[in-house]
């Protein structure tokens, strides 16, 4: 398993419309992609700090989602944002909820 890291500061101006597009157009798109497992995000409503972590089955399915639906989330949201998102791909370690124990994680 890999977890896939985003990090980016959201305009806070634009708070409502980023999570608006986020939650209602994209995330079905993102849970309905092959590989994916879970995600986790969070973010700062003050500040516009936000960070999301997704869990996919494989790299080739990080791969896939990188060259394909998050280019089109990227270019959509990217005006809303105050940086450019940081992306980092990591195996996963550890997780009690997904039963992945040490030296075990990734695919």
């Amino acid at each position: 398993m890999l977890s896939r890291i985003v990090t980016c500061t959201i305009d806070p101006a634009q708070v409502n419309e980023f999570r608006t597009a986020l939650n209602e157009e994209y995330l079905p798109r993102i849970q309905a992609q092959p590989g994916f497992v879970d995600n986790i995000e969070s973010l700062d409503t003050n500040t516009g700090k936000y960070c999301c972590v997704t869990l996919w089955e494989s790299a080739a399915d990080v791969q896939n989602y990188d060259n394909g639906l998050f280019k089109e989330i990227a270019t959509s949201l990217g005006p809303l944002m105050q940086d450019s998102p940081n992306v980092q791909t990591l195996p996963v370690e550890n997780s009690s909820v997904h039963h992945v124990k040490t030296g075990r994680a990734a695919a």
